[in-house]
């Protein structure tokens, strides 16, 4: 069993890195679109010739050999992972969650406008759309550019969301524009009127004080993790206890360094969240994780160039029985 080709795939605002093997069988791993050509020079120096089975050996060699540095280099072994998990289980002629051990995932979605630049008015039509046609419960939406847009955004999603829950659940993407002592400021404002399940996008990320100071100064949680793309970003939060929920991004850390992420935070009782990535895959991870509370979802529907095997229903995000991740990549 070993990968006798690779083939990048350039598709809208991302890239798909198919491996292949005898007898037909390919894996797809979809990442960030920059990171695809050094994902391509790595396939073609680490894992051409190599057998998909030792996922776990073949992460550590992505990770020390990739040409480049920094996050580049992580974001293209990420893709990478993801497309080795993927051709594994198809090789076993098995969804991707029965490979990693999990039960079939039916883990809970929130909708996430939190990349969507809308006008106050909009973002609460495409909450209430997202609640009608999906029942999504929960929503994260971007802060607004002052306090009182931060009330005027959050009462138009409450409202969308009301219509599926009673008690929607509301997280806010500060985008890196909030400091520590901005995001104490406009959350306790906040927190007069609407209760907040966590915060993020607090700038900097890795700053550990400063987060820590905000956890201690508000009802909200601080979430932690956009942009990391492996344990080492985290351990600084997880030892100073900085952090209150862990997200977690596979296009930026693949599925084995997720794992690794994942049992860290469970070692100190911390939930963790799972960041949209295309086709929804995460969510066939959702089920191995314990202590894994919500998956994010951007697009409930996969777009035209893609198929996927997970659908999001009742609030929910749904694993089918596809062999690996599901994922079917076709025209751009």
């Amino acid at each position: 069993m070993k990968i006798t080709s690779v083939q990048l795939l350039r598709r809208p605002g991302c890239s798909v890195l198919q491996l292949s093997m005898g007898g037909g069988i390919t894996g797809i791993g979809i990442g960030d679109a920059a990171a695809g050509a050094l994902a391509l020079r790595l396939a073609k120096s680490v894992l051409v010739g190599a057998d998909p089975r030792g996922v776990a050996g073949l992460w550590q060699q992505l990770s020390r050999k990739a040409p480049g540095g920094g996050r580049a280099r992580q974001r293209a072994a990420a893709i990478l992972d993801l497309a080795v998990w993927d051709l594994k289980s198809r090789a076993n002629g098995e969804p991707l969650w029965r490979t990693l051990g999990g039960l079939r995932p039916r883990a809970h979605a929130y909708a996430s406008a939190a990349r969507r630049p809308a006008r106050n008015g909009e973002l609460a039509e495409w909450f209430r759309r997202m609640a009608a046609n999906h029942g999504f419960r929960g929503g994260k939406l971007p802060a607004g550019a002052t306090s009182a847009d931060d009330l005027r955004r959050l009462a138009g999603v409450h409202a969308a969301l009301s219509r599926a829950a009673p008690y929607p659940e509301l997280m806010i993407d500060a985008g890196g524009r909030w400091s520590a002592t901005q995001a104490i400021r406009r959350l306790r404002a906040i927190e007069r009127r609407f209760d907040v399940a966590w915060v993020e996008g607090i700038a900097p990320a890795g700053e550990v004080r400063g987060l820590k100071r905000v956890s201690d100064s508000v009802a909200a949680a601080v979430c932690v993790g956009d942009g990391f793309t492996g344990i080492a970003d985290f351990l600084p939060q997880l030892r100073q206890r900085s952090v209150d929920v862990v997200q977690i991004d596979i296009g930026q850390t693949g599925i084995t360094a997720a794992l690794q992420i994942a049992d860290a935070a469970y070692g100190l009782e911390l939930p963790v969240t799972l960041a949209a990535v295309a086709g929804n895959v995460h969510a066939l991870l959702a089920g191995v994780l314990p202590n894994c509370m919500s998956v994010e979802i951007t697009d409930p529907e996969p777009p035209a160039w893609l198929g996927t095997d997970v659908r999001i229903a009742g609030g929910r995000a749904i694993a089918g029985d596809a062999p690996g991740n599901g994922l079917v990549p076709g025209r751009a």
